[in-house]
Parts: structure tokens; sequence; C-alpha cells
């Protein structure tokens, strides 16, 4: 019996084939009045290709179901990259290399083991968890682009699984070693910026991208941020201790406020490798990590007695999103008093 018009039809391919049935639907004509096919699957016996050609009626197949890994991860990334920061950028280029195994998959094809394999190689080498965690996560926006485009209808690389975090204590500058970079500000290159990032909370990328604009030494207030919705444009009053290295930044001419000598832009990683952890070997200093200012001006907050609103709006990682314009001078006054007690 034949099948209704534009149910589709079930032939047998010719040769030796392990799955030798195809069903198949027509979606359209050339100029020359050819019809132009898509290809449902490819099947062991003809009751299974009929059974195909019925759940397409039900769940059409994607046009593009048969698109591999790479060519959905090219598609995905240049829509994406557009939109995000180089830094964020470079962190999802970095997890992609270690999905590169699977990039002639067929994506329709890849299931929870296939994500779970690569991540548990990585976990096997010794990856710390947050690169795993961004694997992950690249994963699992692939798989909603995929969602999205009906290549597939289920996330499976949202259960993948990662290893147990290790606790580990977060650790800070102590009083001493803050007093010690005090005592050599003047004599040691770039001590002063390290200073800043400290008695301010700032990320290197938020410390790094402030031009004069975001200073205000009348009203001694730095306006600036990113990352999330709360760290953008908040107000972070200057400390004392950091007023006098701000104004001579201020008074350098250059394309930001915190510039080499040449007056030009620094990456993050220009920064940490030829400024900071220079200026904190020659002071004598542990040699954390430029993050650990931030956990060391909140720590401190907290040590001191602080409220945790003000912790929080100051080091702009809540739900508390404001602005410039948005605070109130009583709030203003109330951070300037809670940055004093450091």
């Amino acid at each position: 019996m034949r099948n209704p018009n534009g149910f589709g039809s079930v032939f047998k391919l010719k040769g030796r084939r392990r799955r030798p049935w195809i069903a198949r639907v027509t979606t359209g004509w050339t100029d020359e009045g050819q019809q132009l096919f898509l290809p449902v699957g490819y099947f062991t016996t003809k009751q299974e290709a009929m059974n195909a050609l019925a759940m397409h009626r039900v769940s059409p197949v994607s046009p593009r179901a048969g698109i591999a890994l790479l060519e959905l991860y090219e598609e995905w990334s240049a829509a994406k990259y557009r939109k995000i920061s180089k830094s964020t950028e470079n962190n999802y280029r970095a997890a992609w290399l270690y999905l590169k195994p699977l990039e002639k998959a067929k994506f329709a094809d890849l299931r929870t083991n296939h994500w779970q394999g690569i991540v548990d190689k990585c976990a096997a080498d010794n990856m710390s968890r947050s690169s795993l965690e961004k694997i992950r996560i690249l994963a699992v926006m692939l798989c909603d682009h995929a969602i999205k485009n009906d290549i597939t209808n289920k996330n499976y690389a949202k259960f993948i699984e990662l290893p147990r975090a290790e606790k580990t204590k977060k650790d800070r500058f102590t009083d001493l070693e803050i007093k010690q970079l005090e005592k050599q500000v003047d004599t040691v290159p770039w001590v002063d910026t390290v200073l800043i990032l400290i008695y301010t909370g700032m990320r290197i990328s938020e410390l790094l991208g402030l031009t004069r604009f975001n200073v205000n030494l009348e009203t001694q207030l730095i306006t600036g941020g990113v990352k999330t919705d709360a760290g953008k444009d908040r107000v972070i009053p200057m400390h004392p201790k950091i007023l006098k290295y701000i104004k001579q930044r201020y008074d350098q001419a250059g394309a930001a406020l915190i510039c080499d000598d040449q007056g030009r832009r620094l990456t993050a990683k220009r920064y940490r490798e030829r400024m900071y952890y220079p200026a904190l070997v020659s002071c004598g200093i542990r040699q954390l990590t430029p993050h650990k200012c931030r956990h060391t001006f909140c720590s401190l907050l907290a040590e001191r007695g602080a409220d945790t609103l003000s912790i929080q709006r100051l080091a702009g990682h809540t739900d508390y999103a404001f602005t410039a314009n948005e605070y109130s001078h009583p709030e203003i006054e109330a951070l300037r008093r809670e940055i004093g007690k450091l």
C-alpha cells in the first residue's frame, strides 16, 4: 500500500549494509522539478524505518540533524563571542580544546557518557575543578544551542558529574604584609597598585579598565566594575591610605588610570607577570594571586565589623545592583564609614 502524500518513503539501499533501510521525506523541489529529500535515518529493518517516518510526523527531524559538533561549535561561537569579554571568550576557547576529540561526531548522537568521558579524562590528568566546570558549562551551552535549533531535544551535558570539590582555606594578606607593602610603596614600583586592589576590592579587569572618568577626586569616589549586574558601575569610596596613589596615577597621561610607562593599557596577564608578582617579590611578601587582594578586602571589612550588606555592595558580588545615580548621599556616607574601618 502506498504511503499518503507527504508522508515520506522507505526503501532498501543496494549493497551490503548494516542498516540498509532508509526513511526520507520530501523537503521541496528544484527549479527543474527535481525533489529535494531529507533523510530521517537509516535502519536495520523496514519496520524500523516506517516507525521513524511515523515519529517524524509527530516530531519532525531538523534538516540539520546530522550536524557535527565542530560545525555546531563554530556556529554558536560566531554569535556568542561578539557579546562577551575577551577573557570570557578565551576561557571558552580553552575549554573547547578538550572537547575537540568529539568534533567530528554527529551532535545528535552525543550522550552524557561522551561528555562525561572527556571530563573524567581531564580529572584523571589532575585538571583543576574550575577548569572542569568551564568544560561542563561549554558543553551545556552547546546542547542548549542545539535544542533551540531542533538538532536535539535533550541537554545530556547537564548530567555531567564533576569530582567533589576539595575545601580549601581562603588565604589573605596579613596585616603585617600590608604594612610591609605600605612601607615600601614609595621605593618599589607598582606596589601602589597592589594596595589599591587591597583597599578597593576590585578585580584586575576592573582596575585596569578604569579611566580618569571613573575617578572623582573631589568626592573621592571611584565608579566602575564589571562581570555582574551588581558589579557594574558600583561606587567605591577611596580609602585615605590610597588617595595619594590614585591622585598620582590620575595626573599621569595615559589611556587608562593604571597604564605602563608609555601610557598604554595593560592586559591582565602582563600586569600579573611584569608588575604585580615582581612587586611582591621585591617586598619579600608571599606571591598570593591578585584575587587574594579582593578576598583580603572583604575579610578585613568583616573582621572589623562592617555590615554584610555594605561588604556586598562594595565588592559588587550580590543581587543588590546599584548604579552611581541610584546611590543616595546617606548610602555613600555609610559606605565611606565602612571603608574607613580598614
